[in-house]
């Protein structure tokens, strides 16, 4: 009976968080480890956190370039990507069946303004700017948390799996303009939902460490593998890998440090007025804090540098990531 009420509990849950989707941070994601944040010692956790992005370093190759480098790349009446910037307010609930499994599930509202060009002219003429401003919730994702291995004063063992829902808002108004009679058509990976189903892999390592205050290190991948989804279109494949420690600098007060990885594949889209971005690679640096309020509450915030980026074609990036977040944790 106590294993069938934990259950029930887990489910009820994720039914009160559902639909949730992934933490999007912007179009091109924040792939920090998000166990160093901390959930408390209780059976279920909620956080709330806010991310701002803006994406407005026009980026090909391995470097920053200026307008005119992208646009003597860029064929006639192609897009050339401007700028795009996301605040998102994610929720996310996590429930502990056991001391070997969780889920957690999480639901953002993102707002996002997004920017592009249509090369009609040789040189930039404002004219041809298409510029969208939209709100709306995003997808739906659910992970599955199994610690497969662990030690006392040992390392520990997760594997995640889950799956992303089309439960997301796939338009927009004013998605599709006319421009001297070519459309341009907001890209589906740009509205709140993809309208596509994914599926999600991970594995989770924590060791702890023999020094005072210090925070276990650990490391984490988490890949994506994406169908096609709103007018057949395919958001690339993705995959973020994290690694991050710290320690207790003063009672309640923990600082850590993250370095992470995010790549994902170009995009691939069925409608020839349909944007598809570049796939990219990126390297971020990633400092933050977490203060334990009580023990129940704490609240976090950190903020992600980009060391190094490196795209298939020019595209559109940011230079870094803001995040700050509250988690409450219940139960035993």
């Amino acid at each position: 009976m106590p294993r069938v009420r934990s259950l029930l509990a887990a489910a009820l849950v994720l039914t009160l968080v559902a639909p949730a989707a992934r933490a999007t941070c912007g179009a091109e994601g924040c792939p920090f480890v998000r166990e160093a944040f901390g959930s408390g010692g209780g059976r279920f956790a909620f956080d709330l956190r806010y991310m701002d992005v803006t994406q407005d370093a026009l980026w090909n190759g391995s470097r920053e370039v200026d307008l005119a480098d992208v646009i003597s790349e860029t064929e006639q009446h192609g897009e050339v990507e401007l700028f795009t910037r996301t605040r998102s307010w994610v929720g996310e609930g996590r429930a502990r069946v056991n001391a070997d499994l969780e889920f957690s599930a999480t639901l953002p509202y993102l707002q996002r303004k997004h920017r592009h060009w249509i090369a009609h002219t040789p040189s930039f003429n404002p004219s041809f700017v298409n510029e969208w401003e939209f709100e709306g919730l995003g997808d739906a994702t659910v992970l599955g948390h199994y610690r497969v291995f662990h030690r006392a004063d040992g390392p520990a063992i997760t594997l995640q799996g889950g799956v992303k829902l089309p439960t997301g808002r796939r338009h927009v108004p004013g998605e599709a303009l006319d421009n001297l009679g070519i459309e341009s058509t907001l890209e589906p990976s740009a509205r709140p939902g993809t309208g596509s189903t994914d599926w999600l892999a991970g594995l989770f390592v924590s060791q702890p460490l023999p020094w005072k205050n210090a925070m276990p290190l650990s490391a984490s991948v988490l890949a994506r593998w994406n169908t096609r989804g709103t007018d057949d279109f395919k958001v690339g494949d993705e995959v973020q890998v994290g690694l991050t420690g710290g320690y207790e600098a003063l009672d309640r007060v923990r600082l850590f440090g993250q370095i992470n990885y995010a790549a994902h594949g170009s995009e691939e889209s069925a409608e020839a007025s349909e944007h598809a971005h570049s796939g990219m690679r990126s390297l971020f640096l990633t400092p933050g804090v977490n203060v334990r309020v009580s023990q129940a509450v704490s609240v976090y915030g950190l903020v992600q540098l980009r060391a190094w980026g490196e795209s298939d074609a020019p595209s559109v990036a940011a230079r870094n990531h803001w995040v700050f977040g509250t988690t409450y944790s219940l139960g035993r």
